[in-house]
Order: C-alpha cells, then sequence, then structure tokens
C-alpha cells in the first residue's frame, strides 16, 4: 500500500461574512460569527418564546398547574434546544446570543409570576427575579464587550467567571432550582430563599468580576493570555 504524501488541507481562515477579519481558528472566537439572522436556531428560539408564552396566559386564565408546567418545559427545553442547534449546525451567531438572552427573561418572569397564583411565594420569586432580570442581566450581556461569541466562551477570558455562571451547569441551576424546591418543599419556603439568595450573591460577585476584567482594544480576535479579574 503506498504511503500517504503531501501535507492535510490548510484549515480555512476565510472571512464569515464579506468584509469580515480573517478567521483566527479558536473556537467561540468572534472573528467565526456569519453574521446571519435567518437560521434554525433563532427560529426555535421565537417558537418556544411564543409558544412558551402563549401557553403561560392560558395557564393563568385556566388557573391550570399542568399548562404552566407545560409552559415551563417548552421554555427550558426550547432554550437547550436553540443552543444546542447552533453549536452543532455552525449557526452561533453573536446576535442570537443577544436574542437568546432576552427571550429567556420574557419567558422566565412570565412563567415564575403566573406560579406565584399556584406557590405562595412572593419573597423566594421576588429575590430570583431581582437576580435574574437586575444583576444576571447585564452580567451575562457583558461577555460580548469582548470578541467572544456568546457567554458560552468566556471560558476564553475567565475560566472562574464563566464556570460560576455560564458553565452548562450553573446555567441549569440558576433557572430550575428554585421552581423545583418550591414544588418539592412547598411549606420550608425558607430553603428556597437561602438557594435564591446564595445564587444572588454570587451572581453579584461575578458582575464585580467581570466588570474588573480589562477589555481588549482594537482586535477581531479574543486576546490570548487574558489576565484574570481581581
Amino acid at each position: 500500500m503506498a504511503a500517504r504524501t503531501g501535507h492535510p488541507p490548510a484549515a480555512d481562515r476565510s472571512p464569515r461574512y464579506p468584509g469580515g477579519p480573517v478567521r483566527c481558528g479558536v473556537r467561540g472566537c468572534g472573528c467565526e460569527d456569519p453574521r446571519v439572522l435567518l437560521n434554525a436556531a433563532n427560529a426555535v428560539t421565537v417558537l418556544r418564546t411564543v409558544a412558551s408564552l402563549g401557553l403561560v396566559v392560558a395557564a393563568s386564565v385556566a388557573h391550570s398547574w399542568p399548562l404552566l408546567l407545560a409552559a415551563y418545559l417548552t421554555y427550558w427545553i426550547g432554550d437547550s434546544a436553540d443552543g444546542n442547534i447552533a453549536r452543532f449546525q455552525h449557526q452561533e451567531t453573536r446576535f442570537g446570543a443577544y436574542f437568546d438572552v432576552i427571550c429567556d427573561r420574557i419567558n422566565c418572569i412570565s412563567c415564575a409570576l403566573v406560579f406565584l397564583q399556584f406557590v405562595d411565594a412572593p419573597w423566594p420569586i421576588a429575590v430570583f427575579l431581582f437576580q435574574f432580570v437586575i444583576v444576571d442581566l447585564p452580567l451575562t450581556l457583558l461577555p460580548m464587550r469582548w470578541p467572544v461569541l456568546s457567554p458560552n466562551y468566556f471560558h476564553l477570558i475567565d475560566p472562574l467567571a464563566y464556570t460560576l455562571n455560564w458553565h452548562v451547569v450553573a446555567k441549569v441551576t440558576n433557572t430550575t432550582l428554585l421552581i423545583t424546591l418550591l414544588v418539592v418543599l412547598p411549606d420550608q419556603q425558607w430553603i428556597a430563599l437561602v438557594a435564591a439568595s446564595t445564587v444572588l450573591v454570587i451572581k453579584l460577585w461575578s458582575l464585580n468580576r467581570v466588570l474588573r476584567l480589562t477589555v481588549p482594544k482594537d482586535t477581531p480576535h479574543v486576546p490570548q493570555g487574558m489576565p484574570a479579574g481581581a
């Protein structure tokens, strides 16, 4: 059998859109953004947002726990599906990251407010909403100051902030832990309140940390050797 000759084909480093930068080859770098709005991932984001909103309105009108559960599941499953489609189909865009963050808040706030019709837990829900909207929203948008496709790649900038906030375990915990505790332990709401307050403290600390990181200037690529925050 004849030995192979020649060199392996070079990786494609051509710009993802006309006039864009030559790609650096780092997965998650902003130079990989094709700047496309119409794709399957964004379509799923729209569909799950509208579907969950419709279900949560129906749950509120009919005072239906099954419909509220369906609204939550549509939000959670759809939120996972649009991200996975974007990653596996190479459809990740910075616009999609922004869009997903905003739609998450729409679904989460609507579901949480209707949840109060079934479980009288104003303080845990209030702490959670303050954390998720007032603290976590700007925290989740801050990574876009760096040339990364989304917060899912913030480990390229600061591994600790990424692990605490955008690792899959951290994201699932943030959106599901409180509701799970209130459903399983409705008579021990102090546990849910402690959990929500703990997450709030972590988010406040993370917000301060990310705000103090140095933002690179005039580069289309992820900076290498980024110094960790204080």
